[in-house]
């Protein structure tokens, strides 16, 4: 199969999965919200969040992982290369290995006693409910552990691109999550720790199997003690690390410490509003994520084999579809919101509404310049980039703490969101021209301009039915069919130019075409 089509293959393979979980997590959180209640609602996003400084080392050394990976996979296919790129990857996967077994029991020794003492002693947690959070972090702990470990091998499945196969991993989840929900909904009790449990192993068992079979399938995944001790790998692999580390320690306070100071100011009932509208920022995401899941070991690859051009034309093409994907979900949405929240919840928090519009507004700004942040991670080039951009979401927690002591509600963690991705936004930008000398106003003649228009005039036309018809099921459906109606053909042409265009419908012809395909 050429890369072309297996890229394309691949986006259609995680955004079905992406729609599948979508359409199952949005109907699902209701059972889950109505099942645990307002309070342990709320308090669950917040104490699982604190296993996030794990999570946050997993990601980070996840990317870092998949990124030599990718770069390897690209240099074995230049000719006269084929064997010495295997090999380096082969390095690289011992080195990740040794490093994803060290470093989650250091974590685990060092961090579970603090993270258990800020559920015992810190959090405005109910003194009735405090031993069943006290489970939920420990819960949280083991997923975040085995999710670790996994990582080298999860990674060889994105860096191969093998994405359909991970796609049935997460059909079957999603399925077995729903069945698990459907049952807890319809027999009340307290959950709150069975449902802990069963997250847990909703994350364990996969990671198991995914392991598992990466060792049989890939010949990359092979152990040999000599590459374990590398000091060069392990050198580059935490220069690089250390300095993507820093960039995410900004999303942490994005994503983790805003909710803990929504907790501090306004307590568990604005905590469970915060945590519907992450959760469908959540799920919004992974519309997003299909194209990232694609696209990321294809720019790698095209930069390992020397393609630089080809790398650029992926990066732009990731920032135009990443972005239309979650809008073509996200702008009825956004207008219908009021009413789906109390279709969907019944009695919704009241602030709900307004901070899920500023978490989906958030995540459209990042999926702007998605493809400029892939592009600059692959290149190696990072120190720069991500000491700018760390900074800058790091100023996201003081923001929000200064709105809200100067009384600006809990709407100010979306205030403070949305200001610093504009921010960084312009310092993606800025990078890219810098490394890669391509012009700023390309990317707002050929991407922001088109998509702005697109927006305009499809919300335009969703707001008619919004202010004729009277709130229902029936006029969300109308207003959905409207926009789409609108977005489609504008997405078609102004959005995409002729090549993405040709590019689009040569993929939608299924029988697979010769070498230039």
């Amino acid at each position: 199969m050429t890369p072309n089509r297996r890229i394309f293959l691949n986006v259609v393979a995680t955004y079905g999965r992406s729609l599948y979980a979508l359409a199952c997590g949005l109907f699902t959180a209701r059972w889950v919200y109505l099942a645990l209640g307002k309070s342990d609602y709320g308090l669950y996003g917040v104490v699982g969040g604190l296993t996030v400084f794990i999570a946050f080392i997993n990601n980070v050394l996840g990317v870092s992982v998949g990124r030599y990976y990718a770069y390897s996979v690209g240099r074995a296919k230049i000719k006269g290369h084929e064997a010495e790129g295997l090999e380096e990857c082969r390095q690289w996967f011992n080195t990740a290995f040794v490093i994803h077994s060290v470093v989650p029991l250091v974590l685990m020794v060092v961090g579970y006693p603090i993270g258990e003492w800020a559920v015992r002693h810190f959090l405005a947690i109910p003194p009735d409910r405090v031993e069943p959070f006290v489970w939920i972090f420990r819960f949280s702990c083991i997923a975040c552990f085995c999710g670790m470990v996994s990582v080298p091998f999860n990674a060889m499945y994105a860096a191969k691109q093998y994405i359909a196969e991970l796609t049935v991993y997460s059909f079957a989840q999603t399925t077995a999550n729903v069945v698990f929900l459907c049952y807890m909904v319809n027999h009340p009790g307290d959950w709150l720790v069975r449902y802990g449990l069963w997250n847990c192993l909703l994350a364990v068992v996969p990671a198991l199997v995914i392991t598992i079979r990466a060792c049989t399938v890939f010949p990359e995944c092979r152990f040999n003690m000599s590459y374990m001790k590398s000091r060069r790998h392990l050198g580059e692999l935490g220069a690089f690390a250390g300095w993507y580390s820093f960039g995410i320690l900004g999303n942490l306070c994005r994503f983790n410490a805003l909710p803990i100071l929504v907790n501090k100011y306004f307590g568990p009932v604005q905590n469970a509003a915060l945590s519907i509208a992450n959760n469908v920022g959540a799920h919004t995401q992974t519309l997003a994520a299909s194209l990232r899941t694609a696209f990321q070991p294809a720019i790698a690859n095209a930069l390992g084999a020397g393609e630089v051009e080809k790398a650029v034309s992926l990066m732009n093409r990731t920032c135009k579809f990443g972005t239309l994907l979650v809008l073509l979900f996200c702008i009825p949405v956004c207008l219908e919101i009021d009413e789906i929240l109390r279709l969907w919840l019944k009695t919704p928090p009241e602030t709900a509404a307004g901070l899920t519009v500023g978490v989906i507004s958030a995540l459209v700004l990042d999926k702007l310049t998605t493809g400029h942040f892939i592009l600059i991670n692959s290149s190696g080039r990072i120190r720069g980039y991500q000491i700018s951009v760390g900074l800058c979401f790091m100023a996201s927690f003081p923001i929000a703490w200064g709105l809200m002591a100067c009384g600006g509600g809990v709407y100010s963690v979306v205030y403070a969101t949305n200001a610093v991705l504009i921010g960084a936004t312009l310092m993606r930008i800025h990078f890219v021209r810098r490394y890669f000398s391509v012009p700023p106003l390309y990317w707002f003649h050929r991407v922001l301009f088109p998509l702005l228009s697109t927006v305009i005039v499809s919300t335009a036309a969703g707001l008619v039915p919004v202010h004729l018809f009277p709130p229902s099921f029936l006029r969300i459906l109308f207003t959905c069919i409207v926009v789409e109606l609108v977005f489609l053909p504008f997405s078609w042409l102004l959005v995409l130019d002729r090549e993405e265009r040709s590019y689009l419908v040569s993929k939608m012809k299924f029988p697979l075409r010769g070498k230039n395909d």
